[in-house]
């Protein structure tokens, strides 16, 4: 039961291969409250180029808490570990893609609807 639920995670997970090994990069709610809680808001951990002080370790950051759902086992410095100067471009583009998973459209927002079984009933009259 544990896999199947892993496997529907990683359907919804942006996939990184370092050398071998692949992981699965997804930014869920924990991840995201994660992130607010260290960095005070989600803008503000995504920040790298605007704020370059400590963007290496605030990258680490957002690259470990975005590996935990996926990879509960994984320590920060494990993924410290899996990225260097010459892949640092293609982690960044995996978490933009994960964050865009992640944050739906304005749009979308809109036009989503709840669905009627959380609808609270209506009232007689």
């Amino acid at each position: 039961m544990v896999e199947k639920k892993l496997s529907k995670l990683r359907k919804k997970s942006i996939e990184i291969k370092v050398e071998e090994e692949v992981y699965y990069l997804r930014y869920d709610l924990n991840a995201l409250i994660e992130l607010e809680e260290e960095y005070g808001d989600i803008e503000a951990a995504f920040d790298f180029e605007e704020n370059p002080k400590g963007a290496i370790g605030k990258l680490r950051k957002v690259l470990y808490v975005g590996l935990q759902a996926n990879h509960a086992d994984i320590s920060e410095e494990e993924v410290g570990g899996l990225f260097t100067m010459a892949n640092l471009a293609d982690f960044q583009e995996a978490i933009g893609s994960a964050m865009n998973m992640a944050m739906p459209e304005e749009n979308e927002q809109k036009n989503s609807k709840t669905p009627k079984d959380h609808l609270a009933p209506k009232k007689k009259e």
